[in-house]
């Protein structure tokens, strides 16, 4: 059996593929009981990163708890940053003549609620590095109350409204932007596949299921009926995270956790090697000392301890992860795309309530159920194909996994992309009575698209940088709701003055342009890790 270089080992998933049984005794799994008794494994896995001794490490939860935990993450996510923005997309014609307010003046309503998150971000991901991110998760449930609770009583004043919508964005920050991060946190690599897949479905593509309720209810309840809907769910969801999401963000007093590579550091060295001899597949046990595990009660403590990294630090965190390529390539291939389709909700109701489509308010909601199904068809069949996909370029790289091994499914991303803007550029461009139903269909293309990109670039993140995963989302989901915010100044004008099929042209060219980054990102991955773990500012900032 062939053994890998130390430069070639991130993580190792070698027999979970059909037909390679003969691998379950790998040649690291080999090294690894050999020169290094302490590194842990389930069956067929070595389990990366790895766990420590203690009771109170997520990742030595039992599998129902961290999927409990991650549960209350998913439906947290949905109900305070996924149904928050959109919610009133569908309506915005509605509103505006209620108002008596300009369109523009509509989206904003939108547009400052993701301000507010989006400024927020780097100061939310200093609290949770130095605070934990419970209290950011208890923070933002009950924002999300008193939020939802003004819009209700706004009555018919705009700038009421405009307020409750502030307090949303509040709301909304932490489980945008640390959502994603948690799953480092509570699961090993081999195990975060599909959980990631559904947690950016709910990012992307929820928008099109709040839209097709939104709007009906807009038509025949009254619009503030969307927010008195909203509310109860929001509590109910305020209440799981009081006493079920404890927190994730392990601290302990012995040595940071350590992924495979960093525990092989130094042991691997020189050419390849031939072994012949066979392992068992039991788990390594490591003497340990007496640990407290906490109770129930314990563990529903609002701060658990702090770090000691200076706050200034932790806040330019974010901004000094952008001296990563692999940073900078996230927000283009994961961020700017869901940008541009969060930002279509700004102009679609434009277009299909004019002649010759005439819809009202329930047409423009039922029109996003293009957009629902193609999100779940993306969110679900995406996670697997990229798990499916990294597991046959580990065959074929002897055994050894690479977190680059998440980039080639953006291919299916692409076409998804071009496929969806390009077609519903030529769709508006020609009208036709009935042609919301393509835009619907190109809708439902542009959101799996959307992602199946961020899939796939959300997982390379967590895999090869988890320990600035928090810093890495919260510099992307930043850049993306800064750009929703200005984008709600023209989009309306924009599709006015040039129409919109000018519109789907811009945003198809530049995805499409921006996504051709992720050549140069699959073959010099590995290069730039090396040259990311040599820059000192990210050791003095982000502690790399």
């Amino acid at each position: 059996i062939r053994t890998a270089r130390k430069t070639e080992v991130l993580s190792c998933r070698t027999t979970m593929y059909k037909g390679h049984q003969e691998r379950a005794h790998s040649p690291l799994r080999l090294l690894l009981k050999e020169r290094h008794s302490d590194i842990r494994q389930g069956t067929h896995i070595v389990l990366d990163p790895q766990p420590s001794n203690d009771p109170n490490d997520p990742l030595n939860w039992p599998l129902w708890k961290r999927d409990a935990v991650f549960g209350v993450i998913f439906i947290n996510t949905i109900l305070l940053a996924a149904v928050p923005p959109p919610l009133l997309a569908s309506s915005l014609t509605v509103l505006a003549d209620i108002f008596n307010r300009p369109l523009s003046d509509m989206t904003q309503l939108s547009g400052y609620l993701v301000l507010v998150a989006g400024v927020l971000g780097p100061i939310v991901s200093a609290l949770a590095r130095k605070y934990g991110k419970r209290p950011q998760f208890i923070f933002s449930a009950i924002m999300g109350i008193i939020g939802t609770s003004v819009c209700i009583g706004s009555g018919d004043s705009y700038k009421i409204l405009l307020a409750g919508r502030l307090i949303q964005g509040l709301g909304t920050t932490a489980f945008e932007s640390l959502s994603l991060a948690v799953l480092g946190d509570l699961f090993f690599v081999h195990e975060r596949g599909s959980r990631t897949g559904i947690l950016v479905l709910c990012l992307t593509c929820m928008s099109s299921v709040v839209s097709i309720v939104s709007g009906p209810i807009t038509e025949r309840l009254g619009w503030k009926y969307m927010f008195i809907i909203h509310l109860p769910f929001v509590a109910a969801g305020a209440i799981a995270v009081l006493f079920y999401l404890p927190e994730t963000q392990f601290r302990s007093a012995l040595p940071e956790q350590r992924t495979v590579e960093e525990m092989l550091s130094g042991s691997l060295k020189g050419p390849i090697v031939e072994h012949n001899q066979t392992v068992s597949n039991d788990a390594v046990l490591e003497e340990t000392q007496a640990y407290h595990k906490k109770t129930y009660v314990q563990s529903l403590a609002i701060f658990n301890g702090t770090y000691s990294s200076s706050f200034f630090k932790l806040l330019l965190a974010p901004f000094v992860m952008i001296l990563n390529p692999a940073v900078l390539w996230s927000i283009l291939v994961g961020g700017i795309p869901v940008g541009f389709y969060g930002t279509l909700a700004y102009i679609l109701a434009q277009i299909w309530s004019g002649p010759p489509y005439n819809l009202s308010a329930a047409g423009n909601g039922y029109f996003y159920i293009g957009g629902l199904l193609g999100g779940l068809i993306g969110g679900v069949g995406g996670a697997k194909l990229c798990d499916m996909s990294s597991i046959w370029l580990v065959k074929r790289n002897r055994g050894t996994y690479e977190a680059e091994f998440r980039i080639p499914i953006q291919i299916l991303g692409a076409l998804l992309l071009g496929l969806g803007f390009f077609v519903f550029m030529w769709d508006v461009n020609h009208p036709t009575t009935h042609g919301y139903y393509l835009g619907a269909v190109c809708h439902g293309f542009i959101c799996a698209g959307v992602t199946v990109t961020s899939t796939s670039s959300s997982l390379y993140i967590i895999d090869a940088y988890r320990a600035h995963a928090t810093e890495i989302f919260i510099l992307s989901m930043t850049v993306k709701n800064l750009m929703f915010y200005g984008f709600s100044y023209f989009m309306n004008d924009w599709a006015t003055q040039d129409g919109a099929g000018a519109v789907f042209k811009v945003y198809g060219i530049v995805s499409l342009c921006f996504l051709a980054t992720n050549i140069p990102m699959y073959v010099l991955g590995k290069v730039n890790r090396k040259f990311v773990h040599g820059l000192v500012i990210l050791h003095k900032f982000a502690g790399l």
